[in-house]
């Protein structure tokens, strides 16, 4: 039986943070497919993404840890989870990250998610942050 594992994330300013959990949930199982989530839908829990969803989809799926990518424009709740799982054959769930705790519940209480340790430090947000003290640092010269 081929194991499908699921994970998912923006993967705006794609990161080494990025790269591990991919590398990670892939490790579970025999195929990774990987949700992108969408602008409109990242909008509405984080912020507008740097890169455009078909860019961010492009790359994810140019990994080759990932077996299939596609973009995830459904609100972030149980019942889209639950359709992905149907619809992508999926056995496991990985995510590390602590946002959007509804869309995880069912993954959580049928025993089917795993949580991949967390990785600290290169985030996104912190890539941002580190581009606007160089354009500010420019600046003043």
């Amino acid at each position: 039986m081929t194991v499908n594992v699921f994970t998912d994330g923006v993967f705006d300013l794609l990161h080494a943070n990025h790269v591990a959990l991919l590398r990670e949930a892939r490790a579970l199982g025999d195929r990774l497919v990987v949700g992108v989530i969408s602008d409109e839908i990242a909008r509405g829990y984080k912020r507008q993404p740097i890169i455009p969803q078909a860019e961010r989809l492009e790359i994810v799926a140019s990994i080759s840890h990932v077996s299939a990518a596609f973009i995830i424009d459904q609100p972030m709740v149980a019942a889209t989870l639950d359709k992905i799982i149907i619809s992508h054959d999926i056995s496991l769930v990985a995510y590390a990250g602590h946002n959007t705790p509804e869309f995880y519940e069912n993954a959580e209480r049928s025993g089917i998610m795993r949580r991949p340790p967390y990785h600290n430090g290169v985030s996104t947000s912190e890539i941002i942050r580190r581009i606007g003290n160089v354009l500010r640092q420019e600046g003043q010269s």
